[in-house]
């Protein structure tokens, strides 16, 4: 007769071999009763724990071994009682946190597709940043008409040639007082030649200040200034044209029409090649070229020049040249008058933007650091305050005939 524990009182043996608790272990899947379940496992279990203390006590035992499987029946009802209440603690738990775990999941896809959606958009955007920024870089035009603002200016030079422009202003500072005279200057520019300009807002302010100059001692002249003619921007011109077959063209295809009091002498000699841009060996290229204020008005309005075969974007150009040595605007480099380079990097004087130490570090431009301004920013960026400033002068200075 087998006298092992596990076979005293009929009771079954119930513990696993190592083998199934290992493939518990690794089952993915987790079993979870319902309350309807573990109170039928807790009723066939008081069931059979009851059918064993009746045996006993019909049984031929002493009193005292009667007691005890008594109180063994009793600890294993009790224990029992407690794995369920555990069971369903730890299935509670258990519930909760797949709960969370599931809530997570779907955040986390949320966070996933949000990512995915911004990261699209985020291209997007570079995509059509970088295509504007390459079209603007292109062709260094406005796609909308120029709109200059409605000013008036006079230009002052001094009549002893070895005179500044800072010594010009100087005197134009002690001669006119815009307080006394009621002026509403708009600015005031040195220029070549010793002078400066002035911009005020009405044509009554020039002519107080003409007055003011011409009767004073000071051995200032005064002069209109003249304003050079408006270029426009011709995109996509066939390198296979001779310049005078597109002006022939421009004229033909989209002047004539507009302008019929202008005949084709005189639109050929009222405009001019400036430059051509765009890449070596393409097929087409940028005409860049001065034109009279009626005709550029004719061609930017319509948007487009029809030349031959060849539909071709047409825009202001509003260029203003950048020195590459110094990082102002106004000259080029070959003309400029800087002793010592300047970093368009780092903005600090001494070393070219090739030999910057400093290119790790975000950029600062030179152009605003040389004025105390704020410089977080590249050199020649399109939002650059003193690129602005170097565009509204120049535009302000072309003759658009009230755009």
């Amino acid at each position: 007769m087998d006298s092992s524990p596990s076979r005293r009182g009929g009771l079954p043996h119930c513990s696993s071999s190592p083998a199934v608790a290992r493939g518990r272990a690794q089952d993915d899947e987790v079993e979870i009763y319902s309350t309807p379940e573990i109170q039928s496992w807790m009723n066939s279990i008081e069931k059979c724990l009851s059918e064993v203390t009746t045996m006993v006590s019909e049984g031929k035992m002493n009193s005292e071994q009667k007691l005890r499987v008594s109180s063994l029946c009793l600890k294993v009802g009790r224990g029992v009682s407690q794995m369920a209440v555990q069971y369903q603690s730890l299935k509670h738990k258990a519930l909760q946190n797949y709960a969370t775990l599931q809530t997570f999941k779907e955040n986390e896809d949320l966070a996933s597709s949000l990512t995915e959606i911004k990261q699209k958009l985020e291209e997007n955007l570079i995509k059509q940043k970088q295509e504007s920024t390459s079209f603007a870089d292109m062709v260094k035009g406005t796609k909308t008409l120029i709109r200059p603002h409605a000013t008036s200016s006079v230009a002052i030079y001094p009549r002893d040639s070895t005179k500044t422009s800072e010594d010009t202003k100087n005197l134009v500072q002690n001669i006119v007082c815009p307080e006394e005279m009621k002026l509403k200057v708009r600015g005031l520019r040195k220029i070549r030649n010793g002078g400066v300009i002035i911009s005020t807002e009405t044509k009554d302010d020039i002519q107080k200040l003409k007055q003011t100059v011409e009767r004073s001692t000071s051995g200032l002249t005064v002069d209109e200034p003249r304003k050079r003619k408006p270029r426009i921007v011709i995109i996509g011109v066939p390198t296979d044209m001779a310049e005078i077959e597109v002006f022939k063209c421009i004229y033909e295809q989209n002047i004539v029409d507009k302008l019929p009091n202008l005949t084709k002498d005189a639109f050929l000699s009222s405009i001019k090649l400036s430059h051509k841009s765009g890449k070596r060996d393409a097929d087409s290229c940028n005409f860049i070229i001065e034109v009279p204020a009626s005709v550029r008005r004719a061609l930017v309005n319509q948007n487009r020049i029809y030349i031959n075969w060849t539909s071709c974007p047409v825009r202001d150009f509003t260029l203003v040249t950048r020195c590459f040595k110094c990082q102002q605007y106004g000259h080029a480099s070959k003309t400029c008058k800087s002793i010592t380079s300047t970093c368009s990097h780092c903005g600090a004087e001494g070393h070219t933007t090739q030999e910057c130490s400093s290119k790790e570090q975000p950029p600062k431009c030179a152009t605003c650091k040389r004025y105390n301004k704020p410089h977080n920013h590249k050199t020649g960026d399109l939002d650059c305050p003193a690129r602005k400033a170097a565009e509204y002068r120049y535009i302000n200075s072309v003759d658009y005939e009230g755009a």
